[in-house]
């Protein structure tokens, strides 16, 4: 996929009703494979439909649907076939078949507390089901084997029609992340307002979306090919701007006298409108794909060095002002940081 590809407005709908577009797609893959199932009169088909639930009900993302339906091909087919050994023994001698369904549930114990935990689960399950079908019938254990192998490919198929990439939904995330961090910054120094705003709603809200954000790095990271690292990386940028502004807008309020002089200070408010404008540009660059504005390197030093003539410009608690002025220059650090983290995961650091 393309990395820095312009998310549409059709993705961007889908995306945000990605809910009504999982259930639409499970309805019709049910109904379809039901209605084929039934009329090619498959044996045992009722383990398609449930395979089919069971790989693409929980999730939706294609990052997620691949691996999960072949770690159950994979479980399914050594279930299966420990099974079919299991009634062979049977034949012959009761108490080794149950010294054979102990050794085979032991490993799938263990493995269930390993990297695959899925596979070691279905093992043990598969192995249930195959020794549990009528007389112990090879046929039926062999037919279950095959439909839990259909119902993944069938799965998989129907996640490729138009698939929900958790790139693209990490991507959008992240741009509502910004846009609403954008919001926040402006609340925090807006001369409109009249006393200390409240920002712990958004706070809330933020610290969701991050969950969430958290949630989709394995799938992306399976999709992209991109480290964990870096995708870690740019969360903690985000969380590192959140308690940033947090803190800009105590230090802004704190003394009466110094946000006074702050909020008349023309150089200040030149610089707080730069970073809104900047979290604005990163919002555009996850979405778009492109990279818009942004402060210049030269523009940053000519930010710092007004920002440090502003704390001889003005009056006022002197500690106050120190902080807020810090805090704005961490935070045009930390866009800049967040910026490279971002061309990088997009893969645009040839174009930029």
């Amino acid at each position: 996929m393309h990395l820095n590809q312009k998310i549409s407005n059709l993705d961007a709908f889908i995306f945000t009703h990605y809910r009504i577009v999982h259930g639409v797609r499970i309805a019709v893959a049910f109904v379809l494979t039901l209605i084929a199932a039934t009329y090619f009169e498959v044996p045992e088909r009722t383990w398609i439909l449930i395979t089919l639930f069971v790989v693409i009900g929980p999730i939706s993302y294609l990052g997620n649907v691949l691996p999960r339906a072949w770690h159950r091909v994979l479980g399914t087919s050594l279930g299966a076939m420990s099974g079919i050994i299991g009634i062979a023994i049977s034949q012959y001698s009761m108490a080794l078949m149950y010294l054979w369904c102990a050794v085979i549930i032991f490993l799938s114990a263990y493995f269930a507390l390993g990297k695959r935990p899925y596979v070691g689960i279905l093992i043990g399950i598969t192995l249930a089901v195959t020794l549990g079908a009528a007389n112990a019938d090879v046929d039926v254990a062999m037919w279950r084997g095959v439909d839990v192998t259909l119902g993944c490919i069938i799965a998989v198929l129907f996640c490729l029609i138009y698939p929900q990439r958790a790139f693209i939904h990490w991507r959008l995330r992240i741009a509502n992340t910004l846009k609403t961090l954008s919001k926040v910054y402006h609340l925090s120094y807006s001369p409109n307002v009249i006393e200390k705003p409240n920002l712990e709603p958004f706070q809330n809200t933020l610290v969701k979306e991050m969950t969430t954000i958290t949630t989709l790095t394995s799938p992306s990271i399976k999709e992209t090919k991109l480290k964990r690292q870096l995708l870690d990386a740019i969360q903690i940028q985000l969380r590192n701007l959140l308690s940033t502004i947090e803190l800009l807008n105590h230090s802004y309020w704190s003394d009466r006298e110094s946000h006074l002089n702050m909020l008349w200070s023309k150089s200040l408010k030149q610089c707080q409108q730069q970073v809104e404008q900047e979290l604005e540009d990163l919002a555009y660059l996850v979405e778009k794909g492109e990279v818009r504005g942004g402060i210049r390197i030269e523009e940053t030093d000519e930010i710092i060095r007004e920002l440090k003539d502003i704390i001889a410009e003005l009056g006022g608690e002197k500690s106050n002002i120190y902080g807020y002025v810090w805090l704005n220059l961490k935070l045009i650090e930390d866009l800049g940081n967040l910026k490279k983290l971002l061309i990088l995961a997009l893969n645009l650091s040839q174009k930029s």
